[in-house]
């Protein structure tokens, strides 16, 4: 019976683990039956934190696409010989130069939208307005008796109709309330986004002027956690993350500005109105896949029946539709492609998948996941390669980093691109010691 005394490390043993699993079944009893509780204080907590991490994100991506512009003046900066010697004060005035060409052309877009819309507004004829609303109350009276027919002839009472319309209309403007509901929902959040605004560019003002700094701090922390082996693998795949994500937004940028340029122009040629304020807008909603073709046709709709120009909404229509083939099918896919340096057929795939699985989110991280599982399959290959001619050695994790691995082991090298996270983000630019 010696085996059963309570002191034998087996059996206390035995005894921890039937202990924890008990109370790992309690827990999730528990959990199962305080489920919705559990998720209202998970939603509400991600709210809280998604509202303070929100500007620091959007600052940090700001950031990280102007940062190239601060690189570009202070190059430019140190050949002025005052200047030559001072590395932080031509970081500084690279910050500012960038800062006020931003702010030059933020002005200049929003000078060009007010003269356009004050300069078009007075040819807007009001009195269509009235034949608008007509036509529409005609139409929706005329929808009404369709499906009070419709409804009578599958045996649906019109009472039980007219219940559902009721409920569909509540649902839609909310109960009696519903437009000042709908107008404090508007007015918070215009002040959640211009919050949002100040906060990220405050973030992205700090993070390009820190950047050497924070650079030097958190390299030495991550050298001292990880170990050099672990810092040059995680550096690595850092420098391949930035490199795909800033080639995705860099490509985005482009798509969208080429799109807001010829929407702006075939408008203009077609001779519809507001035609530069609708290419803008559509430049902008480009830049989220799905955003831009239903902005320029809601626009464009709204503008022409407005005025009354229904047969020049018919060609604007056909415009619009060529445009965004085009852009879909061709553009978008061969931007994207040089810019994460994928091929415009795995963009494409990459884009269907991603908006099957994910939606608008799901497309717009499928080109740089598409372009790092190419950069990691390159590098595999030349492992692989390395290892059946035995000119190299050691694991798959080091795919990427034994051996010279050739162009295929980083692939983003090609055309003068950089490897070395050195190069590739605002947080690992200018090496410096640790403070």
């Amino acid at each position: 019976m010696r085996r059963f005394r309570l002191d034998d490390d087996r059996y206390s043993t035995i005894s921890r683990y039937v202990v924890a699993t008990a109370a790992a079944i309690i827990a999730i009893v528990l959990a199962a039956v305080h489920l919705a509780e559990i998720a209202d204080a998970v939603g509400t907590s991600l709210a809280w934190v998604y509202a303070i991490v929100s500007p620091l994100i959007v600052g940090g991506l700001a950031a990280i696409l102007l940062y190239p512009g601060v690189k570009w003046f202070a190059r430019r900066l140190g050949r002025v010989p005052l200047l030559s010697g001072r590395e932080k004060l031509r970081h500084v005035l690279g910050v500012l130069l960038v800062c006020v060409c931003f702010v030059l052309a933020l002005s200049v877009l929003v000078a060009l939208l007010l003269s356009v819309i004050t300069g078009s507004i007075h040819r807007i004829r009001f009195e269509n307005l009235e034949s608008l609303a007509q036509y529409l109350a005609y139409g929706a009276d005329g929808l009404y008796r369709w499906l009070i027919r419709l409804t009578t002839s599958l045996g649906v009472p019109p009472d039980d109709v007219n219940a559902a319309l009721g409920h569909a209309e509540t649902f839609v403007f909310g109960d009696g309330d519903g437009l000042g509901q709908t107008l404090t929902k508007g007015v918070t959040a215009v002040r959640n986004a211009a919050s949002t605004t100040l906060f990220a560019a405050i973030f992205a003002v700090y993070l390009m002027v820190d950047a050497p700094h924070l650079a030097s701090y958190w390299n030495g922390v991550l050298r001292s956690l990880m170990g050099e082996r672990g810092y040059g693998r995680f550096a690595e795949f850092r420098a391949d993350v930035v490199f795909a994500f800033t080639g995705y937004m860099r490509g985005q940028f482009i798509d969208a500005v080429l799109v807001g340029l010829m929407v702006g122009v075939s408008l203009t040629v077609v001779g519809v109105d507001f035609a530069p304020v609708i290419g803008i807008a559509t430049g902008i909603g480009n830049l989220i896949p799905y955003i831009g073709p239903i902005v320029s046709y809601v626009l464009t709709v709204a503008v022409c029946v407005v005025n009354g120009d229904i047969g020049r909404l018919v060609v604007a229509a056909a415009v619009l539709l060529v445009i965004q083939f085009v852009d879909g099918q061709v553009i978008n896919p061969k931007i994207l492609s040089d810019s994460v340096e994928v091929h415009p057929i795995l963009v494409l795939v990459a884009l269907t998948a991603g908006g099957r699985l994910g939606g608008v989110l799901g497309m717009f991280i499928a080109v740089p996941c598409a372009a790092l599982a190419k950069i990691y399959f390159e590098k595999f290959v030349a492992w692989r390669r390395r290892m059946r001619v035995g000119g190299g050695g050691g694991t798959g994790a080091d795919a990427g980093t034994s051996g010279d691995g050739g162009a295929g082991a980083d692939a983003h090298e090609r055309g003068g691109g950089t490897a070395s996270c050195e190069d590739t983000s605002t947080a690992v630019d200018i090496k410096g010691d640790v403070p």
